[in-house]
Protein backbone atom coordinates (compact mmCIF):
# COMPACT_ATOMS: atom_id res chain seq x y z
CA UNK A 1 0.00 0.00 0.00
CA UNK A 2 2.69 2.51 1.04
CA UNK A 3 6.46 2.38 1.44
CA UNK A 4 7.80 0.17 4.21
CA UNK A 5 9.50 3.25 5.67
CA UNK A 6 6.10 4.85 6.35
CA UNK A 7 4.83 1.76 8.12
CA UNK A 8 8.02 1.48 10.16
CA UNK A 9 7.93 5.14 11.16
CA UNK A 10 4.37 4.73 12.40
CA UNK A 11 5.24 1.55 14.29
CA UNK A 12 8.16 3.18 16.09
CA UNK A 13 6.06 6.21 16.96
CA UNK A 14 3.33 4.04 18.46
CA UNK A 15 5.93 2.25 20.58
CA UNK A 16 6.86 5.53 22.26
CA UNK A 17 3.33 6.34 23.51
CA UNK A 18 -0.34 6.39 22.42
CA UNK A 19 -1.36 9.45 20.35
CA UNK A 20 -3.07 11.18 23.27
CA UNK A 21 0.09 10.99 25.36
CA UNK A 22 2.18 12.24 22.45
CA UNK A 23 -0.19 15.19 22.11
CA UNK A 24 0.00 16.03 25.82
CA UNK A 25 3.79 15.98 25.64
CA UNK A 26 3.49 18.84 23.13
CA UNK A 27 1.29 21.01 25.37
CA UNK A 28 3.66 23.96 25.79
CA UNK A 29 4.59 23.99 22.11
CA UNK A 30 0.92 23.88 21.11
CA UNK A 31 0.07 26.75 23.47
CA UNK A 32 2.78 28.78 21.79
CA UNK A 33 1.43 27.75 18.37
CA UNK A 34 -2.07 28.82 19.40
CA UNK A 35 -0.87 32.25 20.49
CA UNK A 36 1.10 32.73 17.28
CA UNK A 37 -1.87 31.53 15.21
CA UNK A 38 -4.03 34.32 16.67
CA UNK A 39 -1.67 36.84 15.11
CA UNK A 40 -1.06 35.26 11.71
CA UNK A 41 -4.53 33.64 11.44
CA UNK A 42 -3.26 30.15 10.70
CA UNK A 43 -1.24 27.44 12.41
CA UNK A 44 2.47 28.24 11.93
CA UNK A 45 4.37 25.85 9.69
CA UNK A 46 6.72 24.70 12.45
CA UNK A 47 3.77 23.64 14.61
CA UNK A 48 1.94 21.90 11.78
CA UNK A 49 5.11 19.94 10.99
CA UNK A 50 5.50 18.90 14.64
CA UNK A 51 1.86 17.79 14.78
CA UNK A 52 2.40 15.76 11.60
CA UNK A 53 5.66 14.30 12.84
CA UNK A 54 3.87 12.99 15.92
CA UNK A 55 1.38 11.19 13.67
CA UNK A 56 -1.50 13.45 14.72
CA UNK A 57 -2.80 13.92 11.18
CA UNK A 58 -2.70 10.14 10.53
CA UNK A 59 -4.19 8.49 13.61
CA UNK A 60 -7.55 7.76 11.98
CA UNK A 61 -5.92 6.06 8.97
CA UNK A 62 -5.65 2.26 8.69
CA UNK A 63 -2.42 0.71 9.90
CA UNK A 64 -1.75 -0.47 6.34
CA UNK A 65 -1.27 3.19 5.41
CA UNK A 66 0.91 4.16 8.35
CA UNK A 67 -2.00 5.15 10.56
CA UNK A 68 -3.17 3.92 13.94
CA UNK A 69 -6.77 2.97 13.19
CA UNK A 70 -7.95 4.54 16.46
CA UNK A 71 -11.65 4.13 17.28
CA UNK A 72 -14.08 7.02 17.72
CA UNK A 73 -13.55 7.20 21.50
CA UNK A 74 -9.83 7.83 21.06
CA UNK A 75 -10.39 10.29 18.22
CA UNK A 76 -12.77 12.28 20.42
CA UNK A 77 -10.39 12.32 23.38
CA UNK A 78 -7.40 13.40 21.26
CA UNK A 79 -9.33 16.23 19.62
CA UNK A 80 -10.91 17.29 22.91
CA UNK A 81 -7.54 17.57 24.63
CA UNK A 82 -5.96 19.41 21.71
CA UNK A 83 -8.86 21.90 21.80
CA UNK A 84 -8.52 22.31 25.57
CA UNK A 85 -4.95 23.46 24.89
CA UNK A 86 -6.10 25.84 22.15
CA UNK A 87 -9.29 25.87 20.09
CA UNK A 88 -7.63 26.67 16.76
CA UNK A 89 -4.96 24.02 17.25
CA UNK A 90 -7.64 21.48 18.18
CA UNK A 91 -9.71 22.38 15.14
CA UNK A 92 -6.76 21.76 12.83
CA UNK A 93 -5.89 18.45 14.52
CA UNK A 94 -9.53 17.45 14.02
CA UNK A 95 -10.17 18.66 10.50
CA UNK A 96 -6.87 17.62 8.96
CA UNK A 97 -6.79 14.14 10.52
CA UNK A 98 -10.45 13.72 9.59
CA UNK A 99 -10.16 14.76 5.93
CA UNK A 100 -7.02 12.66 5.53
CA UNK A 101 -9.15 9.61 6.34
CA UNK A 102 -12.39 10.89 4.81
CA UNK A 103 -10.96 11.07 1.30
CA UNK A 104 -9.79 7.47 1.62
CA UNK A 105 -13.35 6.16 1.68
CA UNK A 106 -13.77 6.14 -2.08
CA UNK A 107 -10.25 6.87 -3.30
CA UNK A 108 -9.01 4.81 -6.23
CA UNK A 109 -6.41 2.36 -5.02
CA UNK A 110 -3.88 3.45 -7.62
CA UNK A 111 -3.81 6.89 -5.95
CA UNK A 112 -3.50 5.57 -2.39
CA UNK A 113 0.23 4.88 -2.64
CA UNK A 114 1.16 8.33 -3.96
CA UNK A 115 -1.17 10.10 -1.58
CA UNK A 116 -0.23 8.47 1.72
CA UNK A 117 3.46 7.95 0.98
CA UNK A 118 3.96 11.52 2.23
CA UNK A 119 4.33 11.35 6.03
CA UNK A 120 3.15 14.95 6.33
CA UNK A 121 0.12 14.54 4.06
CA UNK A 122 -2.42 17.19 5.01
CA UNK A 123 -5.64 17.76 3.13
CA UNK A 124 -7.69 20.92 3.47
CA UNK A 125 -11.17 21.42 2.08
CA UNK A 126 -12.48 24.04 -0.32
CA UNK A 127 -16.27 24.21 -0.08
CA UNK A 128 -19.07 26.69 0.27
CA UNK A 129 -20.94 29.45 -1.56
CA UNK A 130 -17.98 30.37 -3.78
CA UNK A 131 -18.33 27.10 -5.62
CA UNK A 132 -21.67 28.11 -7.13
CA UNK A 133 -19.56 30.09 -9.63
CA UNK A 134 -17.28 27.14 -10.32
CA UNK A 135 -16.99 25.18 -13.50
CA UNK A 136 -15.41 21.88 -14.43
CA UNK A 137 -14.56 20.87 -17.98
CA UNK A 138 -13.99 17.23 -18.94
CA UNK A 139 -10.82 16.78 -21.00
CA UNK A 140 -8.85 13.78 -22.14
CA UNK A 141 -7.71 11.83 -19.09
CA UNK A 142 -9.40 14.05 -16.54
CA UNK A 143 -10.80 17.51 -15.86
CA UNK A 144 -10.00 21.20 -15.87
CA UNK A 145 -11.33 23.04 -12.82
CA UNK A 146 -12.00 26.69 -11.97
CA UNK A 147 -13.35 27.59 -8.53
CA UNK A 148 -12.85 29.39 -5.28
CA UNK A 149 -14.06 27.49 -2.24
CA UNK A 150 -14.42 28.54 1.39
CA UNK A 151 -13.32 27.11 4.74
CA UNK A 152 -9.96 25.58 3.77
CA UNK A 153 -8.81 25.05 7.36
CA UNK A 154 -5.08 24.36 7.43
CA UNK A 155 -4.62 25.47 3.82
CA UNK A 156 -1.29 27.22 4.41
CA UNK A 157 0.29 23.90 5.41
CA UNK A 158 -1.78 21.62 3.18
CA UNK A 159 -0.23 19.27 0.62
CA UNK A 160 -3.62 18.75 -1.07
CA UNK A 161 -6.98 20.47 -1.21
CA UNK A 162 -10.34 18.79 -1.61
CA UNK A 163 -12.98 20.62 -3.67
CA UNK A 164 -16.56 19.48 -3.25
CA UNK A 165 -20.14 20.65 -2.77
CA UNK A 166 -21.70 17.52 -1.33
CA UNK A 167 -24.80 16.25 -3.09
CA UNK A 168 -24.85 19.18 -5.56
CA UNK A 169 -21.57 18.46 -7.31
CA UNK A 170 -19.39 20.98 -9.15
CA UNK A 171 -21.17 22.64 -12.12
CA UNK A 172 -19.98 21.29 -15.44
CA UNK A 173 -19.23 23.59 -18.33
CA UNK A 174 -22.15 23.48 -20.73
CA UNK A 175 -24.66 22.45 -18.07
CA UNK A 176 -25.20 19.71 -15.53
CA UNK A 177 -22.90 18.62 -12.74
CA UNK A 178 -19.53 16.92 -12.71
CA UNK A 179 -20.78 14.34 -10.20
CA UNK A 180 -17.24 14.54 -8.79
CA UNK A 181 -15.16 15.86 -5.96
CA UNK A 182 -11.60 16.80 -6.83
CA UNK A 183 -8.20 16.39 -5.16
CA UNK A 184 -5.68 19.05 -6.15
CA UNK A 185 -2.00 18.98 -5.08
CA UNK A 186 -0.07 21.88 -3.61
CA UNK A 187 1.14 24.08 -6.42
CA UNK A 188 -2.14 23.82 -8.32
CA UNK A 189 -4.16 25.83 -5.79
CA UNK A 190 -3.65 29.16 -4.05
CA UNK A 191 -4.78 30.58 -0.73
CA UNK A 192 -7.04 33.65 -0.87
CA UNK A 193 -6.92 35.67 2.36
CA UNK A 194 -10.54 35.72 3.57
CA UNK A 195 -10.46 34.29 7.13
CA UNK A 196 -10.66 37.39 9.32
CA UNK A 197 -12.78 36.13 12.18
CA UNK A 198 -12.98 36.31 15.95
CA UNK A 199 -13.65 32.68 16.84
CA UNK A 200 -11.21 29.94 15.81
CA UNK A 201 -9.18 32.75 14.35
CA UNK A 202 -6.00 30.70 14.10
CA UNK A 203 -7.36 27.89 11.92
CA UNK A 204 -6.41 29.47 8.61
CA UNK A 205 -9.82 28.65 7.14
CA UNK A 206 -9.28 30.87 4.12
CA UNK A 207 -10.65 30.41 0.62
CA UNK A 208 -8.82 28.06 -1.73
CA UNK A 209 -8.68 28.99 -5.42
CA UNK A 210 -8.11 26.70 -8.41
CA UNK A 211 -7.59 28.38 -11.77
CA UNK A 212 -7.85 25.87 -14.59
CA UNK A 213 -5.72 23.15 -13.02
CA UNK A 214 -5.73 19.71 -14.63
CA UNK A 215 -7.03 16.95 -12.36
CA UNK A 216 -6.50 13.42 -13.68
CA UNK A 217 -9.41 11.00 -13.37
CA UNK A 218 -7.51 9.04 -10.72
CA UNK A 219 -7.58 12.12 -8.44
CA UNK A 220 -11.36 12.41 -8.42
CA UNK A 221 -13.84 11.07 -5.88
CA UNK A 222 -17.61 10.56 -5.90
CA UNK A 223 -19.34 13.81 -4.91
CA UNK A 224 -20.85 12.06 -1.86
CA UNK A 225 -17.83 12.10 0.44
CA UNK A 226 -19.71 10.24 3.15
CA UNK A 227 -19.96 7.16 1.00
CA UNK A 228 -18.87 4.03 2.80
CA UNK A 229 -15.47 2.39 2.43
CA UNK A 230 -15.56 -1.26 1.39
CA UNK A 231 -11.75 -1.70 1.28
CA UNK A 232 -10.57 -1.10 4.86
CA UNK A 233 -12.47 -2.57 7.78
CA UNK A 234 -12.33 0.38 10.21
CA UNK A 235 -15.89 1.34 11.25
CA UNK A 236 -14.73 4.97 11.17
CA UNK A 237 -14.71 4.76 7.39
CA UNK A 238 -18.38 3.74 7.35
CA UNK A 239 -19.64 6.10 10.06
CA UNK A 240 -21.50 9.05 8.45
CA UNK A 241 -20.90 11.07 11.64
CA UNK A 242 -17.10 11.06 11.63
CA UNK A 243 -16.91 14.76 10.73
CA UNK A 244 -19.65 15.60 13.21
CA UNK A 245 -18.28 13.88 16.31
CA UNK A 246 -14.87 15.42 15.75
CA UNK A 247 -16.44 18.89 15.62
CA UNK A 248 -18.37 18.07 18.79
CA UNK A 249 -15.05 17.10 20.37
CA UNK A 250 -13.56 20.51 19.53
CA UNK A 251 -16.45 22.22 21.32
CA UNK A 252 -16.09 19.94 24.33
CA UNK A 253 -12.37 20.69 24.46
CA UNK A 254 -12.95 24.44 24.42
CA UNK A 255 -15.35 24.03 27.34
CA UNK A 256 -12.89 21.78 29.16
CA UNK A 257 -10.22 24.45 28.73
CA UNK A 258 -12.59 27.14 30.02
CA UNK A 259 -13.20 25.13 33.20
CA UNK A 260 -9.45 24.93 33.79
CA UNK A 261 -9.00 28.62 33.05
CA UNK A 262 -11.70 29.65 35.52
CA UNK A 263 -10.19 27.48 38.25
CA UNK A 264 -6.80 29.14 37.67
CA UNK A 265 -8.40 32.58 37.83
CA UNK A 266 -10.42 31.78 40.95
CA UNK A 267 -7.26 30.97 42.85
CA UNK A 268 -5.85 34.49 42.42
CA UNK A 269 -8.80 36.88 41.96
CA UNK A 270 -10.82 38.78 44.53
CA UNK A 271 -13.66 40.58 42.71
CA UNK A 272 -13.79 44.34 43.12
CA UNK A 273 -15.91 45.51 46.06
CA UNK A 274 -16.57 41.97 47.28
CA UNK A 275 -13.74 41.33 49.70
CA UNK A 276 -14.22 37.60 49.09
CA UNK A 277 -11.82 35.55 46.95
CA UNK A 278 -13.51 34.26 43.82
CA UNK A 279 -12.69 30.68 44.82
CA UNK A 280 -14.71 31.09 48.03
CA UNK A 281 -17.86 32.36 46.36
CA UNK A 282 -20.71 29.81 46.44
CA UNK A 283 -21.90 31.00 43.02
CA UNK A 284 -18.61 30.08 41.41
CA UNK A 285 -18.49 26.72 43.15
CA UNK A 286 -22.02 25.97 41.98
CA UNK A 287 -21.26 26.91 38.41
CA UNK A 288 -18.06 24.89 38.30
CA UNK A 289 -19.95 21.83 39.50
CA UNK A 290 -22.67 22.38 36.92
CA UNK A 291 -20.14 22.93 34.15
CA UNK A 292 -18.14 19.81 34.99
CA UNK A 293 -21.23 17.62 35.10
CA UNK A 294 -22.64 19.08 31.88
CA UNK A 295 -19.45 18.62 29.84
CA UNK A 296 -18.85 15.11 31.15
CA UNK A 297 -22.45 14.08 30.42
CA UNK A 298 -22.34 15.44 26.86
CA UNK A 299 -19.03 13.70 26.21
CA UNK A 300 -20.33 10.42 27.61
CA UNK A 301 -23.42 10.64 25.39
CA UNK A 302 -21.33 11.26 22.28
CA UNK A 303 -18.79 8.52 23.00
CA UNK A 304 -21.54 6.03 23.86
CA UNK A 305 -23.37 6.84 20.61
CA UNK A 306 -20.24 6.38 18.50
CA UNK A 307 -19.28 3.13 20.20
CA UNK A 308 -22.81 1.88 19.58
CA UNK A 309 -22.36 2.79 15.91
CA UNK A 310 -19.06 0.92 15.69
CA UNK A 311 -20.55 -2.22 17.28
CA UNK A 312 -23.57 -1.94 15.01
CA UNK A 313 -21.44 -1.67 11.85
CA UNK A 314 -19.13 -4.53 12.79
CA UNK A 315 -16.69 -5.87 10.16
CA UNK A 316 -16.94 -5.22 6.45
CA UNK A 317 -20.16 -6.43 4.79
CA UNK A 318 -18.27 -9.25 3.06
CA UNK A 319 -17.43 -10.53 6.55
CA UNK A 320 -20.94 -10.19 7.92
CA UNK A 321 -21.03 -6.51 8.92
CA UNK A 322 -23.03 -3.54 7.67
CA UNK A 323 -22.14 -1.07 4.94
CA UNK A 324 -23.93 1.77 6.75
CA UNK A 325 -25.75 2.20 10.06
CA UNK A 326 -29.51 1.97 10.28
CA UNK A 327 -31.26 5.31 10.66
CA UNK A 328 -32.09 4.93 14.37
CA UNK A 329 -28.38 4.50 15.12
CA UNK A 330 -27.38 7.48 12.98
CA UNK A 331 -30.17 9.57 14.51
CA UNK A 332 -28.86 9.08 18.05
CA UNK A 333 -25.27 9.50 16.92
CA UNK A 334 -25.99 12.80 15.20
CA UNK A 335 -28.01 14.15 18.11
CA UNK A 336 -25.09 13.49 20.46
CA UNK A 337 -22.74 15.56 18.27
CA UNK A 338 -25.11 18.52 18.07
CA UNK A 339 -25.72 18.34 21.81
CA UNK A 340 -22.00 18.29 22.61
CA UNK A 341 -21.44 21.49 20.63
CA UNK A 342 -24.44 23.38 21.95
CA UNK A 343 -24.07 22.58 25.65
CA UNK A 344 -20.37 23.42 25.42
CA UNK A 345 -21.28 26.86 24.11
CA UNK A 346 -23.69 27.35 27.03
CA UNK A 347 -21.05 26.22 29.54
CA UNK A 348 -18.43 28.62 28.21
CA UNK A 349 -20.97 31.49 28.27
CA UNK A 350 -21.71 30.69 31.93
CA UNK A 351 -18.06 30.45 32.94
CA UNK A 352 -17.13 33.64 31.11
CA UNK A 353 -19.93 35.45 32.96
CA UNK A 354 -18.81 33.99 36.29
CA UNK A 355 -15.26 35.31 35.82
CA UNK A 356 -16.47 38.90 35.59
CA UNK A 357 -14.83 41.74 33.68
CA UNK A 358 -11.46 40.00 33.77
CA UNK A 359 -12.69 37.53 31.15
CA UNK A 360 -13.49 40.36 28.71
CA UNK A 361 -9.88 41.46 28.43
CA UNK A 362 -8.01 40.37 25.33
CA UNK A 363 -5.22 38.85 27.42
CA UNK A 364 -7.67 36.55 29.23
CA UNK A 365 -7.78 32.94 28.01
CA UNK A 366 -11.51 32.94 28.76
CA UNK A 367 -12.03 35.67 26.18
CA UNK A 368 -10.57 33.40 23.48
CA UNK A 369 -12.59 30.45 24.77
CA UNK A 370 -15.80 32.47 24.38
CA UNK A 371 -15.03 33.31 20.76
CA UNK A 372 -13.97 29.77 19.93
CA UNK A 373 -16.98 28.14 21.60
CA UNK A 374 -19.41 30.21 19.58
CA UNK A 375 -17.55 29.65 16.31
CA UNK A 376 -17.37 25.88 16.82
CA UNK A 377 -21.06 25.61 17.72
CA UNK A 378 -22.04 27.68 14.68
CA UNK A 379 -20.70 25.13 12.19
CA UNK A 380 -23.56 23.96 9.99
CA UNK A 381 -22.97 20.28 10.74
CA UNK A 382 -23.56 20.74 14.48
CA UNK A 383 -25.45 24.04 14.73
CA UNK A 384 -28.47 24.56 16.98
CA UNK A 385 -30.75 24.24 13.92
CA UNK A 386 -30.05 20.53 13.88
CA UNK A 387 -31.94 20.12 17.15
CA UNK A 388 -35.06 21.01 15.20
CA UNK A 389 -34.06 18.95 12.15
CA UNK A 390 -33.41 15.87 14.27
CA UNK A 391 -36.40 16.49 16.49
CA UNK A 392 -38.67 16.43 13.46
CA UNK A 393 -37.43 12.96 12.52
CA UNK A 394 -38.94 11.56 15.74
CA UNK A 395 -42.26 12.61 14.21
CA UNK A 396 -41.59 10.71 11.00
CA UNK A 397 -40.12 13.52 8.89
CA UNK A 398 -36.98 13.23 6.78
CA UNK A 399 -33.71 14.73 8.01
CA UNK A 400 -32.63 17.39 5.50
CA UNK A 401 -29.59 16.15 3.60
CA UNK A 402 -29.56 12.81 5.39
CA UNK A 403 -32.64 11.05 4.06
CA UNK A 404 -30.41 8.53 2.33
CA UNK A 405 -29.10 7.47 5.73
CA UNK A 406 -32.46 5.88 6.55
CA UNK A 407 -31.82 2.18 6.01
Amino acid sequence: MVRAEIIERSRKLQETAPPLERLLAMTEALKQAGDEAQEIRHIPAWASNEIADQGLYRFALPRELGGEDVPARDQIEIVEEASAIDGSVGWCVHINSEINSLVLRRMSMDLVHDYYDDWRVLTCGGVGPGLQHAKARPVEGGWRLWCQGSFGSGCHNATWTLVHTGSVGVPQEGGGSSEKAFLIPRGDFEVVDTWDTAGLRGTGSHDVKVDGAFIPDRATLPKDLFSNCDTFDSPTLRNPMQAHYNKGAVALGVARGAIRDLIDLAMVKTPWMSGTPLADMPELQYRLGEAEATVRAAKAFMIDAQEETERHLGPLPKDGGRSAPEWEVTQRSYLSCVHAAQVSRHVVDMLHNTAGTTASRMDSPLERRLRDAHQAAAHGAISWRNYRNLGSTYLGNEMPGLSAARA
